[in-house]
Order: structure tokens, then C-alpha cells, then sequence
């Protein structure tokens, strides 16, 4: 699928520059809208069911990184500045989320 970027990425070992238009794996689309890459409007293509969906590895991420994933999923990071501390918040916050899915 091809997209323009937000923001200059890496993606599959080459640098892309933020207004690039490239063509990426749908697979890629929604961690990449979550990390702020893309527009939040993109198209998220419909993932198979046969596969298991990609989780997104928040440890990775880098603080606006972070911030943006936690906006996007509605997570109050209160008075967390710190990477570790947006971690935690962040973490604790899909605990609970889980918690109350499965509860």
C-alpha cells in the first residue's frame, strides 16, 4: 500500500524522509499510524484471521513515540515525563484494561 509519511523512518533497512510517498506492507500500517508515522485517518487494512495480530512493542519505542501511542489508545500518563515512567503508565493502564475484558 502506498503512504505518505508524517515523519522521516527507517522501514526495511532504508531512511524515508517525512512527505515521502512509499509503499509499505499492509501488516506495517497500524503500528506505524500508532507511532505517529502516518495520518491517524489511514486505512488500516483488515488483518486475516488465520494470522495472529502484530503486537506493537511499546519497550521499543522512543518518548514521543510513546506519547502518541498512549493518545491514540486513550491512556492519561498523568504526571509521567520520563520514558520509564510513560512505560509504566502505559502498562499499567492496558493491565487494567485487560483486567476488565476478561473479568
Amino acid at each position: 500500500m502506498e503512504v505518505t509519511l508524517l515523519k522521516g523512518i527507517k522501514y526495511k533497512k532504508q531512511p524515508y524522509k517525512a512527505g515521502e510517498s512509499i509503499e509499505v506492507d499492509s501488516k506495517d500500517i497500524a503500528e506505524m499510524v500508532a507511532k505517529g508515522v502516518l495520518p491517524e485517518d489511514t486505512e488500516i487494512p483488515e488483518i486475516d484471521e488465520d494470522k495472529e495480530p502484530v503486537e506493537t512493542d511499546i519497550d521499543k519505542m522512543k518518548v514521543d513515540e510513546l506519547r502518541g501511542y498512549a493518545e491514540k489508545n486513550s491512556i492519561d500518563l498523568g504526571d509521567a515525563k520520563s520514558k520509564p515512567e510513560i512505560l509504566n503508565a502505559i502498562k499499567e493502564a492496558e493491565a487494567v484494561a485487560n483486567a476488565n475484558t476478561t473479568a
